[in-house]
């Protein structure tokens, strides 16, 4: 006796398609929620000389296979010196209008405007991200 056994895999592939890029899809709205939440505190944290390093920051996600990258970031130059970069990583005292501004979400205004909020609430990223996926999903 002898027998066989036809699978049509089509749909299933097909199927795991879909969810591939839902799930894609899910965990780049999480990445640029995410960044969307970086820039804006650290637009209120960043110190104020002119307004033109809070207008520089940016928010954005790229992706390739398999990678999907948030990137948040300031750029304010004058006479070819990037004084955002140094404003980030120095020591000062801050100016007046500085010293005023009231921060947001519990930062206040100064240097590490970008690096403070991003280890303060990565938990909460990598949070939003696993939802999002899992929301994709279906738990």
């Amino acid at each position: 006796m002898s027998g066989s056994l036809q699978f049509n895999y089509n749909g299933v592939v097909a199927n795991m398609q879909t969810a591939s890029i839902g799930i894609l899809r899910a965990a780049r709205n999480g990445v640029q929620d995410s960044v969307d939440d970086l820039k804006r505190i650290a637009v209120d944290i960043a110190p104020i000389d002119s307004t033109d390093l809070r207008r520089s920051g940016q928010a954005e996600v790229s992706q390739t296979p398999g990678k999907i990258v948030g990137e948040v970031t300031f750029r304010a130059v004058e006479n070819g010196f990037n004084y955002g970069l140094w404003i980030h990583e120095g020591e000062y005292n801050l100016g007046e209008q500085s010293q005023q501004a009231p921060g947001t979400d519990g930062y206040s205004v100064g240097n590490k405007y970008l690096e403070r909020p991003l280890r303060g609430e990565s938990e909460k990223y990598v949070r939003w991200i696993a939802e999002e996926v899992r929301d994709a999903v279906g738990d």
